[in-house]
């Protein structure tokens, strides 16, 4: 007789932030947790990332295609299937703003969101010349990442690459221009011929990219001080 497998059939639902789709999923299993585990233990980002999205590949019923998908939906699926996992409360540390000595913090992961604006921006670069930007998807950031550590960039270069990944297309009076169907060198060009205000405009767009967020009041332990303080992304609120 073969041995039954558990836990499977519990389902929940949420959205994902960029699209508004509701998804259904189950919480992630101990095979799961153990490859989270194995992959958080190395320290490499890569590996982690993908540990991550094979999790959500895992958990989702819906067939998506998660690397597809803008970092941000990828840190908010994750973390409400984290939290149904694990527990909804996720206790950490944090630092006093005034004294650095760190509290003890409990974060209600089901109260966390992910703001995403109605319209993506867009830059007007001359009276017949308008460019569209997007969110960067998982894939091109990995890939992004991985092309970084094996040629051992600059930090300038890095800021250079995220931002040439969130470039979408050139609208002018005669064409539309894909900027995935340019090689990588003619993208860069384009976007180091900017002046310094249509780069800032692009580097803006990148900066507040959508993000997940939730502000966090606490008294400190040691020295009572009112904090207020704002967590983003995976990392702080685990």
């Amino acid at each position: 007789m073969a041995l039954p497998k558990l836990n499977e059939s519990i389902k929940y639902t949420t959205k994902i932030p960029s699209t508004g789709k509701q998804v259904n999923f189950r919480p992630y299993l101990v095979k799961e947790e153990k490859i989270l585990m194995i992959a958080m233990e190395s320290e490499d980002k890569k590996s982690a990332l993908d540990a991550i999205s094979n999790t959500i590949q895992a958990c989702v019923d819906e067939d998506i295609n998660v690397y597809n998908l803008p970092v941000f939906d990828i840190e908010y699926l994750f973390t409400q299937i984290r939290s149904k996992s694990v527990g909804e409360v996720s206790t950490i540390n944090i630092s006093c703003t005034e004294c650095k000595k760190q509290s003890e913090v409990s974060i209600d992961l089901s109260k966390i969101k992910v703001n995403v604006p109605k319209t993506i921006k867009s830059i007007k670069l001359a009276d017949d010349m308008t460019l569209k930007l997007k969110y960067p998807v998982l894939a091109e950031v990995t890939d992004t990442m991985i092309d970084n550590e094996n040629n051992n960039v600059s930090q300038t270069q890095q800021i250079f690459d995220l931002l040439a990944i969130c470039l979408d297309s050139l609208e002018t009076a005669e064409e539309q221009i894909s900027f995935a169907d340019e090689p990588k060198e003619e993208v860069m060009a384009f976007l180091e011929s900017f002046n310094n205000k249509q780069f800032e405009q692009v580097r803006k767009f990148v900066e507040d990219l959508p993000q997940m967020k939730h502000d966090v009041k606490f008294k400190c332990e040691s020295c009572e001080h009112d904090n207020e303080v704002t967590l983003k992304g995976t990392s702080d609120f685990f």
